[in-house]
């Protein structure tokens, strides 16, 4: 009896074993499926803001990295998606320095409010800061103007600053390193002669290197008179359109042959001439016109208009060489002196030569220009 009863105990406890090798098992394998089951998605957040803790009515922090970036992860999207977006986001990265002393130290981030179905993995895990008492104290702001300024050129005629002081907050340490407060002008791109900006001053130290004060920096209002250099540049002419067929060549005068151009020194010595375009396609009489100046660049020119008054000068027909000839020969027969013959041809260009060598400014613009 006792080797039956010891039997039965051993087959019972083989088949508990069993029993609970299958059970382990099988969860084994079930977990495993619904792991395959549920894949892990991946976010990856650049430049999330640094939210400092701290009683920013005696302190001033400066010194530190104000964003980082995040990776997300979850197994449930949606989840992760409002974390992702930035409306829908309810976590904030953190900085605590309520207890950190005065000085420059490393502080641990934090990330707070994140949903328990989302993992977040930072990077950089810590900040450097630099804790200061604030203060507040009042600068005389100067105009800083750009290397380019001279460079190109210019002469600074007048500078006005609008208010001229202001009020700085910052660190007390940092505070006594200000030497100056700047306006820095940030561009010269003008065509009249005057700068107006309106600027975020700076705070420099001896070196000129700029310090920390409180963000949005106070602004001022910088107009800067500038004296541009000049260069007096000649006009020429550019025939446009067809020369009607009964025409021979153009005559023309300006009122002036060239104008004054101000601008960058850069932009002066590109400029050798300036064309000023013509339509002689129905011009069948003397002409006057007001032409404006071009302008294809970032200058000024004076005057911006010139006059040019256009004579065409028509073709010699047959008939007319026909009359000239004749009339020649008859003068020639009729000079009871017997001398030698004038002819009336001849003094008429000699008339119209003086005319012409009393104008001013007068050219000839001849057909084959087109």
């Amino acid at each position: 009896m006792r080797k039956a009863s010891q039997s039965n105990w051993f087959y019972g406890i083989m088949s508990l074993m069993f029993a609970l090798l299958l059970f382990f098992n099988a969860n084994a394998t079930g977990n495993s499926t619904n792991t395959a089951a549920q894949p892990n998605y991946e976010e990856t957040l650049n430049n999330i803001p640094v939210h400092l803790q701290y009683d920013k009515d005696k302190y001033f922090v400066s010194g530190y990295e104000d964003t980082v970036d995040v990776h997300l992860s979850s197994a449930n999207r949606v989840q992760l998606n409002l974390e992702t977006n930035e409306d829908t986001r309810n976590f904030q990265v953190v900085a605590d320095l309520t207890n950190v002393s005065l000085g420059t130290t490393e502080v641990p981030l934090k990330i707070k409010g994140l949903s328990s179905a989302v993992t977040a993995k930072m990077e950089p895990k810590t900040i450097t800061v630099t804790i200061e008492k604030k203060v507040t104290k009042t600068f005389k702001v100067e105009a800083q103007l750009p290397d380019s300024i001279e460079k190109e050129g210019y002469k600074v005629k007048n500078i006005s600053l609008n208010p001229d002081t202001v009020d700085i907050t910052t660190g007390a340490e940092t505070a006594k390193a200000i030497t100056k407060v700047v306006a820095p002008i940030t561009s010269t791109d003008q065509t009249d002669g005057t700068i107006k900006q309106m600027v975020n001053v700076q705070a420099l130290d001896a070196k000129g290197q700029v310090l920390s004060i409180e963000n949005p920096a106070p602004q001022v209002k910088v107009a800067v008179a500038l004296l541009a250099p000049t260069k007096n540049v000649p006009l020429t002419i550019n025939l446009t359109g067809s020369t009607p067929a009964d025409i021979s060549h153009y005559t023309y005068s300006l009122s002036q042959d060239s104008v004054i151009v101000s601008g960058a020194q850069s932009i002066l010595n590109t400029l050798d001439t300036i064309t000023l375009p013509v339509d002689i396609s129905a011009v069948h009489s003397r002409k006057k016109v007001t032409i404006k100046v071009p302008i294809t660049g970032k200058y000024t020119v004076e005057p911006e208009e010139v006059e040019l008054t256009l004579v065409p000068v028509y073709k010699e027909t047959q008939s007319d060489s026909d009359k000239s000839t004749n009339s020649s020969t008859t003068n020639a027969t009729s000079n009871p002196q017997g001398g030698t013959p004038t002819s009336s041809t001849n003094q008429a260009e000699k008339a119209s030569t003086s005319e012409s060598n009393q104008g001013s400014t007068s050219d000839t613009i001849d057909s084959s220009e087109n």
